[in-house]
């Protein structure tokens, strides 16, 4: 018998194939993804929080960064009161972008959860959001010992 967490793996791994291949027709890929929902909740943090709050190395961000540059979609700018931070901001290709990503995503929400009800949307909603916590509260622990 499959242990809950396996499951949950498996589930995870499906999912991230089925979005990848729409990360892909905007020349994404999936990280980066998740650096545009950072940037759109918070944008102009610095490049060093940022790494911190999508807990990544900085480094790996950075690469990132320099990739959706080129691209056009994020900005960096130096902060005009401490010179030695770069803060970063979506352009209007980004936002664009950004908006076209999430319309594609909620039409593979309405595919991937046509069966189930909004009640059990808003349950599995809630139990999932419990395990993250549960899994940051883990390696929080983790990173202090």
């Amino acid at each position: 018998m499959e242990t809950l967490g396996s499951i949950f793996t498996d589930t995870s791994r499906l999912h991230h194939r089925y979005h990848h291949r729409i990360f892909e027709s905007f020349n994404l890929h999936r990280g980066q993804s998740r650096l545009f929902d950072k940037l759109e909740q918070s944008d102009g943090i610095s490049q060093r929080e940022l790494a911190q709050r999508m807990n990544i190395a900085p480094a790996t961000l950075t690469r990132m960064v320099q990739n959706m540059e080129k691209n056009g979609y994020v900005s960096r700018q130096t902060d005009p009161q401490d010179q030695r931070i770069t803060r970063i901001h979506l352009t209007a290709k980004g936002i664009e972008t950004r908006k076209r990503i999430r319309k594609k995503m909620r039409a593979v929400d309405r595919k991937i959860f046509k069966h189930f009800s909004q009640a059990e949307k808003e349950h599995l909603e809630e139990m999932l959001m419990r395990i993250q916590k549960e899994l940051e509260l883990e390696l929080a622990c983790e990173n202090h010992h």
